[in-house]
């Protein structure tokens, strides 16, 4: 059971990594936009990874503790 426990607790940090590559990609690309529009549409991207990045967070913290 407890092999189970450190499996899903891998995964956690293996989706969290990707969260943040995800998250350093968006931002790169929002250092170039052109207009408001643009800005406001990486905003949102961005947002949406950083609301994940925390969810993941709490979930991971449940499994640690």
């Amino acid at each position: 059971m407890a092999d189970a426990g450190l499996d899903a607790a891998r995964r956690d940090f293996a989706e969290l990594t990707g969260l943040f590559e995800d998250a350093a990609l968006i931002a790169s690309a929002g250092q170039g936009i052109k207009n408001l529009d643009d800005g406001l549409r990486q905003f949102k991207r961005l947002s949406t990874v950083m609301h994940r990045i925390r969810r993941r967070l709490s979930i991971l913290e449940g499994r640690l503790q």
